[in-house]
């Protein structure tokens, strides 16, 4: 038979840093399942603990209940990319670079994010699970003229798609927000604002006792001779299984699943301490929020169920899937000053937590979505689709369960990422792109 064996992994996911989100979580102490618990043989493995992982894990139990299934994290699950992004589980698409979607890929993208993001929200409402989620809708919001006209793309958009929204001007968004930094937003009432690592966190907890969950338990290797997968851990463990789900980002490429369609970025993010009772006179009756900057390289901003603000800006390209503490220590500076140019009565409220995370863009952020014998494996190519990646992840079960459908068809055919120059060209030309990007996008950082 033909030998699919992969790549030995060489780059593995890194903490970088301490996650608000993670640490801010009521399930950050939960004990998962313990190295020594390792099965020898699982009906099924999943390779990356986020929410494509969760969505293959998930899936699986549904349709096997009697199955074994494992799900390996090399990190803390919670402190990995899906649960260090902003927090923003959109019903809505919309790209960071050159999207060539059509408005049949938006409607697609539409139907699908509505239909995981409920359920989701039925499995916390069915284990009555107390998880940071609140359907409050999200704002696309500008304070430079020029970028109102990135306000504008996005209602056409909407309108094409028959979604609701409304205008929202700066007087009303002053009361809405505690602050009068913004001068015109984009209100759109289907997204849900999460701590992403308490919600990712703590589905991962409520999953039935057939499903084994290991975090900090990297996979070095897995290998295929088209009969069983073996799963090869770092701590020496090998796993055979049935079939393998590989939701890992741009580390689908170590294993030798998918070659050279990423470009990722490393953003910053920065969450302040609680505020006090006399801070929060500035947030009389503001309700939590969520805004994202009308420019894609401007600053996305959070005030939190639990009365805290948030910032992440600052784009950095990861050659090496990773940076340094140092190269975190100096993201203060660009987080500082945006906050306090939207919190000037609070400059002296300091961060509690600060760190970095990758978002999974593809150059026109299309998602790889594919199989190798009895290896499935996704990465979304977007800085907003988080509810993808579980959208793709329960696919994945189903399709290796022989269970097809329209929408994995659709998954299968959709459009593929483009192409990108090889190294050291890609760097150079993404390194290149950030500063402009943030050059122009002014005020909005």
């Amino acid at each position: 038979m033909e030998d699919l064996s992969m790549s030995e992994v060489k780059i593995f996911p890194a903490e970088l840093g301490p996650s608000g989100w993670l640490e801010t979580s009521s399930f950050k102490t939960h004990q998962f399942h313990l190295r020594h618990e390792i099965l020898d043989k699982y009906d099924f493995v999943v390779v990356g603990g986020g929410y494509g992982g969760f969505g293959a894990a998930w899936r699986f139990a549904e349709l096997n209940p009697e199955a074994k299934v494992a799900v390996f994290e090399a990190i803390r699950i919670g402190n990995n990319d899906s649960g260090k992004n902003a927090g923003f589980l959109i019903d809505v698409p919309h790209a960071f670079g050159s999207d060539d979607s059509t408005l049949e890929d938006k409607k697609w993208c539409v139907q699908l994010n509505l239909s995981s993001l409920a359920k989701m929200r039925n499995i916390i409402k069915d284990h009555d699970l107390k998880v940071d989620w609140d359907d409050c809708g999200k704002y696309l919001a500008a304070y430079e003229p020029g970028a109102f006209k990135h306000l504008d793309h996005e209602a056409k958009d909407l309108d094409d798609l028959g979604v609701k929204y409304r205008y929202i001007e700066a007087e009303e968004l002053s009361r809405r927000f505690g602050t009068r930094y913004y001068k015109k937003a984009l209100f759109n009432p289907g997204t849900a604002l999460v701590n992403p690592a308490d919600v990712l966190r703590g589905m991962f907890t409520v999953l039935p006792k057939n499903v084994h969950v290991f975090e900090e338990t990297p996979v070095l290797r897995i290998d295929d001779d088209g009969t069983e997968p073996i799963v090869a851990l770092v701590n020496g463990k090998r796993v055979r299984c049935k079939a393998v789900v590989v939701t890992a980002g741009p580390f689908v490429e170590e294993f030798g699943l998918s070659k050279g369609p990423f470009c990722p970025v490393i953003s910053f993010g920065a969450l302040s301490r609680q505020l006090n009772e006399q801070e929060l006179t500035d947030f009389k009756d503001v309700h939590p929020w969520g805004v994202t900057s009308a420019h894609p390289a401007g600053t996305t901003v959070r005030f939190t169920s639990d009365n805290r603000l948030l910032v992440r800006n600052g784009f950095i390209y990861p050659t090496w899937l990773s940076t340094s503490p140092e190269r975190i220590r100096r993201s203060r500076r660009m987080l500082r000053k945006a906050f306090n140019n939207r919190f000037p009565h609070h400059k002296h409220v300091n961060f509690e937590f600060v760190w970095a995370g990758i978002i999974h863009l593809t150059m026109n952020s299309k998602p790889v979505f594919g199989r190798r014998g009895n290896i499935y494996y996704s990465s979304v190519g977007e800085g907003a689709g988080v509810v993808k990646t579980f959208t793709m992840g329960a696919y994945h079960a189903e399709w290796a369960n022989g269970i097809n459908s329209d929408v994995l068809e659709y998954l299968k055919n959709d459009k593929k990422p483009s192409w990108l120059p090889p190294e050291p060209f890609r760097t150079i030309g993404a390194e290149c792109r950030l500063v402009w990007e943030s050059m122009m996008a002014k005020g909005e950082i």
